[in-house]
């Protein structure tokens, strides 16, 4: 199946990321996973651009008047976007 696109979708904390590796890793089809920013602090697990590229606002606010955001959310009073594929 070509161009096949799999959301997954759940709460701050409820093993997305676990899931979505156990996925990639169990399928060589699977070549592509989309970049995540944020504005909010890491969490002593994390690393830069593992699972989200850390950012501060300005940069954010700069790359969304540019047009090259989407997939806007909000949680916990920090912004999170993805990169257009």
């Amino acid at each position: 199946m070509d161009n096949l696109l799999v959301v997954v979708s759940g709460p701050s904390g409820g093993g997305k990321g676990t899931i979505i590796n156990k996925v990639l890793a169990r399928n060589e089809q699977c070549t592509k996973r989309i970049s995540t920013f944020t504005t909010r602090p890491k969490r002593p697990n994390e690393s830069e651009n593992e699972q989200y590229h850390f950012i501060n606002q300005d940069l954010y606010d700069k790359l969304e008047e540019q047009g090259l955001l989407m997939a806007k959310s909000k949680v916990d009073g920090y912004s999170y976007r993805c990169t257009n594929p």
